[in-house]
């Protein structure tokens, strides 16, 4: 092979050498770039979306310790009739200006499903009214309202756990003697799970059939 032929190939080689070298570092520009917009962009949106959960979970307690009083005595019409004191919270999700796709696909759609619940809990709630005689306490309404509020409270609170950690937030906790939210809204579901039981229990006795021999 002539010094010609050689010289070519080294210059053809060295062009696409360059070619591809260009090509590379344009590539692990991009990627830089994008990796440190997805940062920034993943802690916008949890810096926005944990304070509109927060609220949410905020508005979820109120409804579970919402038994239908007002300083201790019905608060419905002439003090009567239990009556709720408080409105479901809302959140819209998709109203928030935040780029959704850079969180992970199961914490995206535990967090958009959150309205889809309330409706549910709504839709449930409505279906008791239509059909309750239980005048004036109306304790299944109030039972399933406060219940299932406290436990999409508890479910919004940790879903603002896990988008705290994963944007590397720091963690709220509250600290010793502090109002903590969620244990208040565990201490719900436990007396409420408590007084359907003690409930359905007098409901089996008092249908029980008496011994031989005893009439009532």
């Amino acid at each position: 092979m002539d010094t010609g032929n050689v010289s070519a190939i080294i210059s053809a080689s060295a062009g696409i050498i360059g070619v591809l070298l260009g090509n590379s570092f344009v590539t692990v520009k991009e990627l830089v770039v994008n990796r440190s917009k997805r940062r920034k962009d993943t802690a916008y949106l949890a810096i926005i979306v944990v304070s509109h959960l927060d609220r949410f979970a905020n508005g979820c307690s109120s409804v579970a310790w919402d038994d239908g009083t007002s300083e201790g005595r019905p608060a419905g019409r002439n003090e009567e009739e239990y009556r709720p004191t408080t409105e479901p919270p809302e959140f819209q999700p998709l109203d928030i200006d935040v780029e959704w796709k850079v969180l992970p696909r199961e914490l995206m759609y535990e967090i958009l499903r959150l309205p889809d619940l309330r409706e549910q809990i709504q839709n449930r709630l409505a279906g008791i009214a239509e059909y309750d005689n239980d005048y004036p306490e109306h304790a299944e309404y109030f039972w399933t309202r406060r219940r299932d509020y406290a436990d999409l409270g508890l479910r919004t609170s940790e879903l603002s756990r896990r988008l705290r950690r994963h944007a590397g937030m720091p963690a709220e906790e509250p600290k010793p003697g502090e109002w903590n939210r969620d244990g208040g809204l565990r201490d719900v579901v436990k007396n409420i799970d408590d007084e359907r039981a003690a409930y359905e229990r007098r409901r089996r006795e008092d249908s029980a059939p008496l011994p031989d021999g005893l009439t009532c």
